[in-house]
C-alpha cells in the first residue's frame, strides 16, 4: 500500500469506517482532490456515491467539468448524483458574495443527499495545503483558539480523510494511476483572498522557508490540543456560575471571581448566537445606573439582566414556521383580511398607511408562488430607492421596534425573493412606473395574515 493510500486508510478507521460500513458519498468535481479522495476510497473498497455539483459559473467549462466527473464516476464504478444550481439567482436573495453562494448550496444539498440515504457521511476532498490556508485566512480576518487549528476531521456528516495529505502527494497518486483530472480555471485568478494566499505568498513562504509546512502542521497540532484543554477547563468551571437547567447564570460571581469575565461569559453563551462583544457589554451593564432589566438578543435567544444573574430563554413566541400562500392572479382565493385587486396604471392613488403595496403586472409572469410568512434572522430586502440591500432587522431598528413587535412582522414573497416587508418598507423589485400598463394592489389588515 502507497503512503497515500495508508494515510486515507487510517483516517477513515480512526473515523471509524470501514468497507463494510454504509457507503459514502463524495463530493466529486472532477479537479485533482476529489478525484483522488473517489479513487482511493473505491480501492480501499468503499461503496461510493459520486456526487457533483453544477455551478454553471463557467460556460463550457462547467459542463466540461460535469461530463469528467460522470465518466470517473462510472471508471471507477461509483453511483452518480447530480443537481444544478442558479448562483445569481441565490445571490440576488441572500445578498452573499459567489464564494458564500456556492458553499451554501453545495453543503445544503450534501446534507439532502446524505439524508436521502440514512444519514451517511459526505466525504470531501480537503487537504493539508488547504487546512494551512484557512488557518492563515482565519488570523487575517482575526480569531481566537479554534480559528487556528484548521478543519475537523470530522463535522456532523461531513468528513475530511485527506487532511493529512499534501497537493504534490495527491498528483503523484494520480500520475501512478494514470487518472486525469480537470483544472478549474478559477483557481488561478488572484480576485479572492483563498486564491492570493495560495498562488502568491504560500509559495513565496515555502521558498523562504522549505520547512514551513511541517511548522503549520505543528502549530495546528498544538493549538488543537490547547483548545481541547481551554473546552474542559471552561467546561469544568461553568458550573459555579450555570444553574442546571442552564438557563440562569451568576454573572455577579463571575464578573468577581474571572480576570477575563467577558470571555468567559462569551463561551458560556456562545452557543446560543451571542458574541463577544454582546458579553462584554452585558459585563459592563453591571455597574451600569440600571443593570436589572436591559436585554439582548441573538437569534433565537433572549438574555435578560436580573439582579446580578443573566436569565437566558429561547425566543420562540412566534411560529418562525407559518407561512401561507396568496393568490395574486385571482383575487377572489385570498386569506381573511387580504384584498388584491388589478387597476390600471392611471387609476392608480397610493396608500400611505403602509399596509398596501403596488406592483407592476409583470409580478404574474412564470406562474410563481407568492408566500407570506414571518421574518427570519438573515433575511434581506433590496429597498425601493435604495442599492444593493439591507437586513430586515435593520430595518426593524430603523423602525425601532420591540422584541414583541418584530415577531408579529410578516413578510411576502415570490418564489422565495422578499417583495414586501408588510407595513415597513416594498423592494425595488417589481416596483410601479410610467411603463407600467397595469398594476397589483395589496392590502393587509392590522391584524390580517393569521396562518
Amino acid at each position: 500500500m502507497s503512503e497515500f493510500m495508508r494515510i486515507i486508510n487510517t483516517a477513515m478507521l480512526r473515523l471509524g469506517l470501514s468497507p463494510d460500513n454504509a457507503p459514502v458519498i463524495v463530493a466529486l468535481s472532477g479537479g485533482a482532490d476529489s478525484v483522488a479522495l473517489l479513487a482511493a476510497l473505491s480501492e480501499l473498497g468503499y461503496r461510493c456515491i459520486a456526487a457533483h455539483c453544477d455551478f454553471h459559473l463557467r460556460g463550457e467549462e462547467s459542463e466540461r467539468d460535469r461530463r469528467h466527473a460522470q465518466t470517473i464516476a462510472a471508471m471507477l464504478d461509483a453511483d452518480y448524483e447530480e443537481v444544478h444550481f442558479d448562483v445569481d439567482e441565490y445571490r440576488r436573495m441572500h445578498g452573499v458574495s459567489v464564494e458564500m453562494a456556492c458553499r451554501d448550496l453545495r453543503y445544503e444539498w450534501f446534507h439532502k443527499l446524505s439524508g436521502r440515504h440514512g444519514g451517511i457521511p459526505v466525504a470531501v476532498a480537503h487537504h493539508h495545503d488547504d487546512n494551512v490556508e484557512t488557518m492563515f485566512l482565519n488570523l487575517l480576518r482575526g480569531t481566537g483558539i479554534s480559528g487556528l487549528t484548521g478543519m475537523m476531521p470530522r463535522n456532523g456528516i461531513i468528513i475530511r480523510p485527506m487532511l493529512d495529505t499534501t497537493r504534490s502527494q495527491i498528483e503523484d497518486y494520480l500520475s501512478s494511476k494514470g487518472i486525469g483530472y480537470v483544472v478549474d480555471s478559477s483557481n488561478l485568478l488572484n480576485d479572492v483572498k483563498r486564491n492570493r494566499l495560495r498562488n502568491l505568498i504560500l509559495p513565496l513562504v515555502r521558498k523562504q522557508f522549505p520547512d514551513s509546512d511541517r511548522g503549520f502542521s505543528s502549530t495546528m497540532d498544538n493549538l488543537s490540543r490547547t483548545d481541547s484543554l481551554y473546552r474542559e477547563l471552561i467546561s469544568g468551571r461553568s458550573s459555579r456560575y450555570v444553574s442546571a437547567d442552564g438557563c440562569r447564570i451568576d454573572i455577579a460571581r463571575l464578573s468577581a471571581e474571572t480576570r477575563e469575565a467577558p470571555t468567559m461569559l462569551y463561551e458560556l453563551i456562545r452557543g446560543r448566537g451571542f458574541n463577544y462583544t454582546q458579553s462584554a457589554n452585558i459585563i459592563s451593564a453591571l455597574s451600569g445606573d440600571t443593570p436589572s432589566g436591559r436585554s439582548f438578543h441573538a437569534s433565537g435567544w433572549t438574555a435578560i439582566l436580573d439582579r446580578g444573574s443573566l436569565l437566558l430563554s429561547p425566543d420562540d413566541s412566534r411560529d418562525t414556521d407559518a407561512r401561507f400562500t396568496v393568490s395574486l392572479h385571482d383575487t377572489s382565493l385570498q386569506a381573511p383580511g387580504i384584498r388584491v385587486s388589478h387597476i390600471e396604471n392611471k387609476a392608480l392613488q397610493f396608500d400611505r398607511t403602509g399596509m398596501t403595496v403596488f406592483l407592476d403586472s409583470s409580478v404574474l409572469e412564470g406562474e410563481p408562488c407568492f408566500e407570506v410568512r414571518h421574518w427570519r434572522e438573515g433575511d434581506r430586502l433590496a429597498p425601493f430607492g435604495m442599492k444593493g440591500t439591507r437586513l430586515v432587522s435593520d430595518i426593524f431598528s430603523d423602525a425601532k421596534l420591540s422584541v414583541h413587535d418584530k415577531q408579529k412582522v410578516w413578510i411576502l414573497t415570490r418564489n422565495g425573493l422578499i417583495l414586501w416587508v408588510i407595513g415597513l418598507r416594498a423592494s425595488r423589485h417589481f416596483a410601479v412606473t410610467d411603463h407600467s400598463a397595469a398594476v397589483i394592489r395589496i392590502t393587509f389588515e392590522s391584524d390580517s395574515a393569521k396562518a
